[in-house]
């Protein structure tokens, strides 16, 4: 299961990487001060995702981290949030192309997506 996190900065369009060098980030998280972005697997279901992308900003191992922090049904009941994600075999009828849900959690503001993206911002 291969996950990537990454900051929303953007670099220039002057600075060039090469293909090793991009190779060799890209499954390093990294994050600025204000948001942080995980990218999850696509089979990792988003409420694990969440936990998922709170270790990596961390730099913690995910049991760890859930352990730690108070339960993600206080903020969010998960099954609905992987439920709303979900594939589904009426996919066709649904239009999930741009849909996203924001909650507070663990002192963020945290927004999955549905192509698995997690954006974790610190709460002021």
């Amino acid at each position: 299961m291969k996950q990537r996190a990454h900051s929303s900065t953007s670099t220039s369009p002057e600075t060039t990487e090469s293909p090793s060098e991009t190779a060799d980030t890209a499954d390093r998280p990294t994050a600025d001060d204000n948001q942080f972005t995980f990218q999850a697997d696509t089979e990792q279901p988003p409420s694990v995702a969440v936990i998922s992308a709170i270790a990596a900003q961390d730099d913690l191992d995910v049991l760890a981290v859930a352990d730690e922090l108070e339960p993600l049904y206080n903020a969010v009941d998960p099954a609905a949030l992987d439920a709303l994600f979900a594939d589904s075999s009426d996919a066709s009828e649904l239009d999930r192309a741009g849909g996203s849900v924001t909650f507070a959690y663990a002192g963020r503001t945290v927004t999955v997506d549905t192509t698995g993206r997690v954006v974790l911002e610190e709460m002021e």
